[in-house]
């Protein structure tokens, strides 16, 4: 552990599941250094300094921590190691069920989890996110279940646009009664999930659909990264969100644990959002940092997409970036993926979820949670040839435009390609599925402006991307996945979509 980490960190780093890095790879073509060790060492940097701005935005109302005071206060004594494989060995099958994305015996090897907890939801509800009626509802089947554990659970957050809570499970008895109500559908472990760190314009036509007005009028795309630091020119020079008029950022928060720094020394998410500002010139875009030093929390984005759902109508948000992910990998959908819900939800407020398929090079499966139904999955191409390049984790001994890059993982699930080789933006070059994933949540601002196809539904937005897109093939895997062609979706923009 670092010296001089302050203790909420060191905590975070003792208690949470912490998974392998997919740091998005900046890319040297003088050296072919390694990236990776400077991604490191800028955030380490970072980690040890805290900017004096302190950044305007609405205040998190809909996703509420729970003050220490008024948490409930819980007693309850630990199990010997023999008593908590009892209290396993005893549980049923569709409870053990319940258990996503982490290991039983794990769990319950523990005295204390910190968990998500989905409950069982009407898919109305999911239509309804917003509504007072629903919003009431959720939150009285919460407070029943945590009043059925008694002091075994503590709440630490509600997602009032969510049918989930964040609680610490004390016990193995509580962990046990928790898997076995019936009003619980998941649990989910809190693991940490990294990022996925412009010849790339014209291969997609975006000059030429921007020359034509098609820019993203209207629209506003949420940025779940690092942070973004908006006094940049390549968003408007603001002062502060929405100040001047030619801020192209309506907003930036601290979602994760509160830096009062615009971005961390990575500048991950300025870049990611630099590419989005240059697909779409007008949209506008909203910065929700997810990031700590041991990376995004699930809890932290859980509660980004809950703010994102909340502020919906107030910037018609249209998309939602995830340039980031886990350690895991599936080669198809992974419904046990803690991101099904909020992307269902999220869907139904009419907000599409574009995620980074992850840069371990794996050519038979997709990081979490970009392989979670709902989400647009992007992998990256390079935008030209550019010799041999060499990243951290692998190497391409030859380059060409539409040729998809050694990091980029795969899958048939697969949903787009898009540019994500040395992808300079906002200032910053870098390289990884994280740069492609901006590309396609700035394609559907467009397409969903104002000026655009705005009442298409968000499958028919997708299959514009999808049908009118360059079929490009994966060496590696004979995989075919169609590279974005922004001219040609928006060339039929005003028939149905195929």
């Amino acid at each position: 552990m670092r010296r001089g980490m302050p203790p909420w960190q060191a905590l975070c780093a003792l208690v949470n599941m912490h998974t392998t890095r997919h740091t998005s790879e900046e890319q040297s073509m003088s050296s072919f250094a390694s990236p990776s060790r400077v991604h490191s060492a800028a955030w380490r940097a970072a980690s040890g300094a805290l900017l004096s701005l302190v950044v305007a935005a609405p205040a998190l109302a809909q996703a509420q921590r729970v003050p220490s005071a008024v948490a409930q206060p819980v007693v309850a004594e630990a199990l010997l190691p023999q008593q908590a494989r009892q209290v396993l060995a005893q549980l049923p099958g569709k409870a053990r069920m319940k258990v996503r994305m982490a290991r039983l015996d794990e769990l319950f090897s523990r005295e204390s989890n910190d968990v998500l907890v989905e409950l069982e939801d009407d898919g109305n509800d999911a239509r309804d996110a917003d509504a007072p009626q629903t919003r009431e509802r959720r939150g009285l089947r919460k407070r029943d279940l945590l009043a059925r554990l008694g002091k075994g659970a503590e709440l630490l957050e509600d997602f009032d646009r969510l049918p989930m809570a964040f609680k610490r499970v004390r016990s193995s008895q509580a962990l046990a009664a928790l898997l076995n109500d019936p009003d619980v559908k998941a649990v989910y472990p809190n693991v940490a999930h990294q990022r996925m760190d412009l010849q790339a314009l014209p291969l997609i036509g975006q000059p030429y659909a921007a020359g034509s007005g098609y820019q993203g009028q209207g629209t506003a795309v949420a940025v779940l990264d690092s942070g973004l630091d908006y006094k940049r020119a390549a968003f408007g020079n603001c002062t502060l969100p929405g100040i001047p008029s030619s801020c192209r950022v309506a907003a930036a928060t601290d979602i994760a644990f509160p830096d009062f720094a615009r971005d961390t020394g990575s500048f991950h998410g300025t870049n990611v959002a630099g590419i989005i500002a240059a697909v779409a010139p007008a949209t506008r875009l909203i910065g929700l940092d997810v990031f700590t030093a041991g990376g995004a929390m699930t809890n932290d984005l859980v509660r980004a997409v809950n703010w994102v759902i909340a502020n919906k109508a107030k910037y018609n948000i249209v998309a939602m970036n995830l340039s980031l992910g886990d350690s895991t990998k599936s080669a198809g959908e992974c419904p046990g993926s803690w991101a099904t819900t909020p992307f269902a939800n999220a869907r139904a407020a009419g907000i599409i979820p574009v995620v980074a398929a992850g840069n371990s090079s794996a050519k038979d499966g997709l990081a979490s949670p970009a392989c979670a139904p709902g989400a647009v999955r992007v992998g990256a191409v390079y935008d030209s040839s550019l010799g041999g390049v060499k990243f951290s984790a692998c190497s391409d001994a030859s380059t060409a435009a539409d040729q998809v890059t050694c990091f980029s993982q795969s899958s048939p699930v697969l949903t787009l390609l898009a540019p994500g080789s040395t992808i300079t933006a906002a200032g910053i070059s870098m390289s990884g599925t994280s740069q492609a994933a901006p590309h396609v949540a700035g394609a559907i601002a467009v397409l969903r402006g104002s000026n655009a196809a705005p009442n298409d539904t968000l499958d028919a937005t997708i299959r514009r991307l999808m049908a009118s897109g360059v079929p490009v093939t994966d060496a590696r895997n004979g995989v075919v996945t169609p590279r974005i062609d922004l001219l040609k979706a928006l060339q039929n923009i005003g028939q149905p979509a195929p």
